[in-house]
């Protein structure tokens, strides 16, 4: 079983097998930024949500118990 390379060729030569190397990190970066700003849209988003449905059943508890 061959990787096909020959010589331990600079980085620079064999761009070619991976265009974007040396840029793991700035994505891996942009990735966990991401998904911090994500898991902060989506807590706020459930508690919004919460927060209409425990207003629309404040005081109800039977509604509340039923569903509606």
């Amino acid at each position: 079983m061959s990787t096909g390379l020959e010589s331990w060729t600079p980085v620079k030569e064999v761009a070619a097998l991976s265009p974007f190397g040396g840029s793991e990190f700035v994505l891996t970066i942009i990735a966990v930024a991401v998904w911090i700003v994500w898991q902060i849209w989506q807590i706020k988003s459930e508690n919004s949500a919460y927060d209409e449905q425990v207003s629309k059943l404040q005081g109800d508890l039977s509604k509340a118990v039923s569903g509606d």
